[in-house]
């Protein structure tokens, strides 16, 4: 499964946000306020950010 995610900025700060497709978040369950712990991969040319749920709000 491949999907498009657009990186988002916020006004005033520096932080960038990163969306979870609506089909995505329905079928796993993923709601405002869940935290996921985010590793960054670097192979070749290619980032990966992978990012696993540690808590379910």
């Amino acid at each position: 499964m491949s999907n498009i995610v657009k990186v988002r900025g916020r006004h005033g700060t520096n932080t960038l946000d990163i969306t979870i497709p609506a089909k995505i978040s329905k079928e796993y369950d993923i709601h405002v306020g869940d935290v996921f712990k985010v590793d960054i991969v670097e192979e070749n040319d290619s980032l990966k950010l992978i990012y696993e749920l540690i808590y379910k709000d």
